[in-house]
């Protein structure tokens, strides 16, 4: 199985002609990443697309999109009033924008949380969503990407919480997911598998896991800013058993042709606490090399059990 560990340009500005970007890249490839993970609505696509891809194929680095299907970057205020016919066209134009990038995967930030009222008109019922994600299956299809394409489970999306989640991913079997469990620890405020109920719940949503975005996340906060420091061990204990069980379903699912891209998403302030021990890019880069060993070793003992 291949894991292959992407480093997110979350807190880096590509710079002039991308030339801060052209003289990381290379320090990301020493340090053991195969590849990056950019949100491409702040790049120009006329321009940066081209350019961008010249680059990565001379450090020899893939990379994943980042995207949002609305409220690009969350700048200014949420859009009001936009159902799944507007999301689905901003789909399908970034996946078709994308092309010349040739992403090795996608991750979407897709949709909007539900809500039960219907007077509200920038969020969504759980139906709105499902047809969303409906669509964006035919949109995959007929792009040519389709099972390279998953939808994050991220605050303010569809996929907020993970009992609205189950229900979208009930009704759409072929979607396939980011995921990114800081969010739901946060959100429901709770270490998210010490119930039996939780557990159930996580292992339906397990197998349907293909991105993974390895950041932890407290009961408190979206991120943590000292993964190994004992005071969050908890947290750190949950989100590594929640991985392990995607790794080891990715095995079981597709055997010797398995794998993974997981990114170390660590992001800078506010998403890292002001005053932190050590600054959000190291955080990601000493968590990244201890997962990657953690991951090949669970592939090693799966395989050989």
């Amino acid at each position: 199985m291949g894991i292959t560990r992407h480093r997110t340009t979350w807190g880096v500005e590509a710079g002039e002609n991308l030339a801060n970007w052209a003289q990381w890249f290379p320090q990301l490839k020493q340090h053991g990443y195969n590849g990056v993970e950019i949100d491409i609505h702040q790049l120009n696509p006329a321009t940066d697309f081209q350019p961008l891809r010249e680059l990565l194929d001379k450090v020899g680095l893939q990379i994943s999109v980042l995207a949002h299907s609305s409220w690009f970057m969350y700048v200014g205020p949420r859009p009001a009033g936009l159902q799944a016919d507007h999301h689905l066209k901003n789909y399908r134009d970034i996946l078709q924008s994308i092309a010349p990038l040739k992403p090795v995967a996608v991750n979407f930030q897709s949709g909007q949380m539900a809500n039960a009222h219907e007077q509200y008109r920038d969020t969504w019922r759980v139906e709105e969503s499902v047809k969303f994600y409906k669509g964006t299956l035919q949109v995959d299809k007929e792009l040519g990407l389709a099972g390279r394409v998953f939808h994050e489970t991220h605050r303010n999306r569809s996929l907020f919480t993970p009992y609205t989640a189950l229900q979208i991913l009930r009704a759409v079997p072929e979607l396939q997911i980011t995921a990114d469990f800081s969010h739901w620890m946060v959100g429901c405020e709770r270490i998210l598998d010490i119930s039996d109920e939780d557990r159930a719940l996580l292992d339906e949503i397990i197998p349907r896991v293909g991105h993974l975005h390895a950041r932890i996340g407290t009961t408190q906060a979206s991120q943590c800013p000292e993964p190994l420091n004992p005071v969050f061990e908890e947290e750190r204990l949950c989100m590594e058993r929640l991985w392990i069980k995607i790794i080891e379903n990715q095995v079981v699912k597709n055997g010797p042709d398995a794998s993974i891209i997981f990114v170390p998403e660590y992001g800078p302030f506010p998403y890292h606490p002001f005053g932190s021990a050590k600054p959000y890019g190291t955080v990601a880069d000493e968590e990244g090399a201890r997962l990657e060993m953690l991951f090949k070793e669970v592939v090693s003992r799966k395989t050989s059990a």
